[in-house]
């Protein structure tokens, strides 16, 4: 066979192609490769192939017969769609093939068949992003997107596929997310057990600890909604959404104590002991103990050192408020001794 291939979908389909790649056929193998060496093959669309192709590996465990039969059927009521939109004034529009990948889909249906594809469909690639105890990082998701994360934290990204296109994460921990927009305007979406934060580009942090879950918006617009009530919300900058009593309600939010963390710094105001008790449980892996009932009610307005827990402790005896005593992973704290 000498023909040129000066398309993926060509690519994906041609037998040699696919015997090569799944190292199913050694001859058809050598043979592809001979084409690849001769030049009847574009390296730039062969290396999008083999990406297209690591991405979509077949799972171990399969879909059910009507997961198949379903995801057959949506893609094909798709390319259906498609191609209806390409016909512009009686004319055929020529799309490339990255803004088809429908048409791609078709011929990956060729290749593997519609087990294949209801994996592809029902079962996306998952990456997690943790951090572990007093840690700070920063993560940059394949979209472009950065999501910057306090210690105990994580985020499980799924990737984008053929037929899922919009971006979606689940969190926990806090977090700050920088959402890059995509020119198909696909949703990103962050859903926090009780919370869905809905965006397409825009900056916001996330606090969904145990005790408590809170968004705060720096740029752009969010939406919130709660699967449980089934309330929603629009938030504009400088707005904070929270459940309280139950209720999705939003309130103004002081943006630079909110994302104090990420200069690596506890900023409270007016905040109670309690409160900040359980900021350092979680962040640090700790057990908070305070000392009396009036120890809890008390609060604090400070900034304090957030990236090393002995320091944070000896800056919060040194207000002369307080007594703090250390030992192993327990820490007590009570009311300065006269």
């Amino acid at each position: 066979m000498s023909q040129s291939l000066d398309k993926l979908e060509e690519i994906i389909s041609d037998e040699q192609f696919q015997s090569w790649y799944f190292n199913t056929d050694a001859e058809k193998g050598r043979m592809w490769e001979d084409r690849r060496r001769r030049g009847l093959v574009d390296p730039a669309l062969v290396a999008e192939a083999i990406e297209l192709m690591d991405q979509f590996r077949l799972k171990e465990s399969g879909p059910s017969d009507a997961e198949v039969l379903a995801a057959e059927q949506g893609l094909w009521n798709e390319i259906a769609t498609l191609e209806a939109n390409t016909e512009i004034a009686g004319e055929t529009v020529l799309i490339p093939w990255f803004k088809r990948p429908l048409r791609v889909a078709a011929a990956v249906i060729l290749l593997a068949g519609a087990g294949w594809l209801a994996n592809l469909y029902f079962n996306p690639s998952v990456s997690t992003f943790k951090t572990s105890y007093g840690e700070l990082k920063q993560n940059l998701l394949p979209d472009g997107s950065v999501v910057t994360l306090n210690g105990n934290s994580s985020v499980r990204y799924q990737h984008t596929n053929l037929v899922h296109r919009n971006r979606e994460l689940w969190m926990e921990g806090e977090g700050y997310f920088e959402v890059t927009q995509q020119p198909n305007k696909a949703k990103f979406t962050v859903h926090l057990g009780n919370l869905d934060v809905v965006v397409t580009g825009t900056s916001f942090n996330i606090y969904n600890r145990p005790h408590k879950t809170e968004v705060l918006l720096t740029t752009g617009a969010v939406t919130i909604h709660s699967p449980s009530t089934g309330d929603s919300l629009h938030l504009v900058p400088g707005e904070q959404a929270l459940i309280s009593d139950g209720k999705l309600v939003k309130k103004t939010g002081n943006i630079s104590q909110v994302t104090g963390w990420k200069q690596r710094t506890f900023i409270f105001e007016n905040t109670s002991l309690e409160e900040v008790a359980q900021s350092v449980e979680v962040l640090y892996g700790i057990k908070v103990r305070l000392e009396g009932d009036t120890t809890s009610k008390r609060t604090i307005s400070a900034i304090l050192p957030a990236d090393n827990l002995d320091i944070f402790l000896q800056s919060l005896e040194a207000t002369q408020e307080f007594c703090v005593k250390k030992q192993g992973n327990d820490v007590l704290i009570g009311p300065a001794r006269p």
